[in-house]
C-alpha cells in the first residue's frame, strides 16, 4: 500500500543542481535603497537617490582580500562595482562621502546581520588595552541625517565669514561643496606621497588640502590661484565655520559611539572603526553563544 502523503526523498545531487541553475540575482537579490542625499547632488542622475544594492558574495570577498586594491585605496569602489548599482554612466567616485559610509553599513548589514564586533583600543596612556565590543547596526537608522535643500539651498552653499567680513567691513563670503569619493581619493594618495618624503619635515596639511578641494567660489571669483591664496589667509574662526556648516548639513550617518573600557572605566568617544573583519561575520561572538 502506498502512502500518498509522504513526502518523495530528495536527493543532494537534485538540490545541487537546481541552486546551480538559479541565477546570480536569484540567490543574492537586488533591493532598493534610498541614500542619504536624496539624489540631490548628482544633476539628476539618481532620481530620488534610489539605487539598488545586494549582498556581498564571493567576487567582494576578493575584491576586498586583494592587498594591491587595499593599499591604494580602491577597494571600497571595486566593491560597489560588485554590490552596488547605479545609473548607466554615474560612477562611485562621484558618491558624496555621506552616502558612501551610509552605503558600506548597509552592505555589512544585509550580509552579516547587524551586529558588528570591533575592537577599541583604551585611550588612557596608563591602561592602553584593547576592548572587544558589539554594536547593533539597526541604530544608526535614527541617525541618517537626509539631505535639506530647502533650508540651504543648492550645491555650492554660500557661507559667511565672519573674522574676514570684519576685516573687509563687508559680508565676506565663500561657496562650498560636499566631499566626495573622488576627493577621498585624491587625499590618500596625498598622503602616500607625503609618507615617501623620507627623512624630510613636513606639515600636515590635510586641512588646507581639505579647504582647496570644497571652497569653489570666493566673493563670485572662481580663480583657483586667488582660492588658494585665501586659504592661506583664513583666520581660525573662518575654517571653524566652514567645517561645521559641512558637518552639520552633509547628508549621511553618525557612526560616533561612546563605549567605557571594561578595565579601567575610561569613557571613550570615537567613530565606528571599518576595518578588515567590518567586512567579515562575527564569529567569534557566535562562538561564545
Amino acid at each position: 500500500m502506498v502512502d500518498d502523503n509522504k513526502i518523495p526523498e530528495v536527493k543532494p545531487s537534485d538540490v545541487l543542481d537546481s541552486v546551480l541553475k538559479m541565477s546570480d540575482d536569484d540567490i543574492m537579490p537586488w533591493e532598493d535603497v534610498t541614500l542619504p542625499s536624496l539624489g540631490l547632488y548628482y544633476d539628476s542622475k539618481v532620481p530620488g537617490g534610489v539605487v539598488k544594492v545586494k549582498a556581498m558574495g564571493l567576487a567582494a570577498d576578493k575584491v576586498l582580500a586583494t592587498q594591491r586594491l587595499a593599499q591604494n585605496g580602491k577597494s571600497i569602489d571595486y566593491l560597489f562595482k560588485k554590490c552596488v548599482k547605479l545609473p548607466d554612466g554615474f560612477d562611485a567616485k562621484n558618491l558624496l562621502v555621506g552616502d558612501r559610509v551610509f552605503l558600506l553599513y548597509y552592505l555589512r548589514g544585509i550580509t552579516h546581520g547587524n551586529m558588528y564586533e570591533y575592537v577599541a583600543k583604551c585611550t588612557n596612556e596608563e591602561c592602553g588595552k584593547e576592548n572587544i565590543k558589539s554594536y547593533d547596526l539597526n541604530n544608526l537608522v535614527p541617525t541618517i541625517k537626509r539631505a535639506d535643500s530647502e533650508n540651504i539651498g543648492t550645491e555650492p552653499f554660500k557661507v559667511v565669514l565672519p573674522h574676514m567680513s570684519k576685516v573687509a567691513k563687508a559680508d565676506f563670503w565663500v561657496k562650498v561643496r560636499f566631499m566626495r569619493g573622488y576627493d577621498l581619493e585624491s587625499m590618500f594618495n596625498n598622503r602616500n606621497v607625503n609618507k615617501r618624503l623620507k627623512g624630510i619635515e613636513t606639515l600636515d596639511e590635510t586641512i588646507e588640502d581639505h579647504l582647496n578641494m570644497l571652497i569653489v567660489n570666493a566673493m563670485g571669483s572662481e580663480d583657483r590661484n586667488k582660492i588658494r591664496t585665501l586659504i592661506g589667509k583664513l583666520h581660525s574662526t573662518d575654517t571653524a565655520v566652514i567645517r561645521e556648516f559641512l558637518r552639520v548639513n552633509s547628508p549621511g550617518i553618525d557612526t560616533s559611539v561612546e563605549i567605557e573600557c571594561e578595565f579601567c572605566s575610561n569613557l571613550m568617544k570615537m567613530e565606528l572603526p571599518i576595518t578588515e573583519s567590518f567586512f567579515r561575520p562575527t564569529f567569534a561572538r557566535v562562538n561564545r553563544e
